[in-house]
């Protein structure tokens, strides 16, 4: 009854730092055996901002548009970047608004490749990206797909890399499994009993994020959300290889303590990206610094 309480509360709060958007709208992306999947978005931007730049930005899993606007996770002051110039947010595949794919397509190159057909279609002179976590990585595969096409990167809370992310493969899947075997709320359950990163823990806004967050994952449905975490197990970054040619100036933003968020991948890509510039949270409302 008290976590049911907490999604009510959590579904009702109010956006914050979230001027309204000037434009929405649907693209598709096309799909598997040519079915349609379209990408709700939406644009803000204010008088007077740069015309010929744009800047789109990815949540990350689990997220949504709304999510991040109601407080689910940090980042929902990115819409302030419309006051320098347009910017364009989405849900990804199978969140939000957005029509759902099969768990290949919730794959980090996958979703980069969704950027990137979103980039097309904007057709701005000058293009940034940049996201969260899920929408980080997506953000690096559609630097690497067309390098020549954008102008700079904000990689926020990067994710698990490498031998670290394989750890985190049995949770993914074990989420799964519990989810497909009690439904959304025995997973939730689990989730409640695992320790949460004391950055957020030391906060009011960072102890909701856990409610609002998982109101989010109710709304997708048990397919929807499943999918996605089966699309995250099977993926990882690009070899360091690779992420040594993306020369685009970078800005990485990560926060102490979020295992799941480890400043060592940050630190990783700011030693592997040749133009990157590294800012670490130690608390809560430097995160919101940000």
């Amino acid at each position: 009854q008290q976590q049911q309480q907490q999604q009510q509360q959590a579904q009702h709060a109010e956006p914050t730092h979230h001027p309204r958007p000037v434009h929405r709208g649907i693209l598709n992306v096309g799909g598997e055996l040519g079915r349609k999947r379209g990408l709700h978005f939406e644009t803000h931007e204010k008088p007077g901002c740069l015309q010929n730049a744009g800047f789109i930005w990815t949540h990350g899993l689990t997220s949504s548009m709304k999510d991040e606007a109601i407080g689910g996770w940090p980042f929902s002051g990115v819409v302030e970047i419309g006051s320098v110039m347009p910017l364009t947010r989405y849900d990804a595949r199978g969140h939000g608004s957005s029509d759902e794919g099969c768990a290949e397509g919730y794959t980090w190159p996958a979703l980069g490749k969704d950027l990137v057909k979103m980039r097309k279609a904007w057709k701005k002179e000058k293009m940034f990206i940049g996201g969260t976590s899920m929408g980080a990585a997506a953000s690096l595969y559609a630097a690497l797909e067309e390098p020549s096409a954008f102008h700079g990167l904000i990689l926020a809370s990067p994710p698990t890399c490498y031998e670290q992310r394989q750890k985190f493969v049995p949770m993914y899947l074990e989420n799964v499994e519990n989810s497909r075997a009690g439904g959304l709320e025995e997973a939730m359950r689990v989730a409640a009993a695992r320790t949460r990163p004391p950055i957020f823990m030391a906060s009011e806004k960072g102890r909701r994020l856990f409610e609002v967050g998982w109101s989010t994952k109710m709304a997708m449905g048990l397919k929807r959300y499943c999918d996605t975490l089966e699309g995250a197990a099977l993926s990882d970054l690009p070899p360091k290889d690779q992420l040594k040619t993306i020369e685009l100036p970078t800005l990485i933003l990560a926060w102490k303590t979020d295992v799941q968020h480890p400043v060592e991948t940050a630190k990783m890509l700011h030693a592997t990206l040749p133009n990157s510039e590294l800012h670490i949270a130690s608390t809560y409302e430097e995160i919101e610094d940000f």
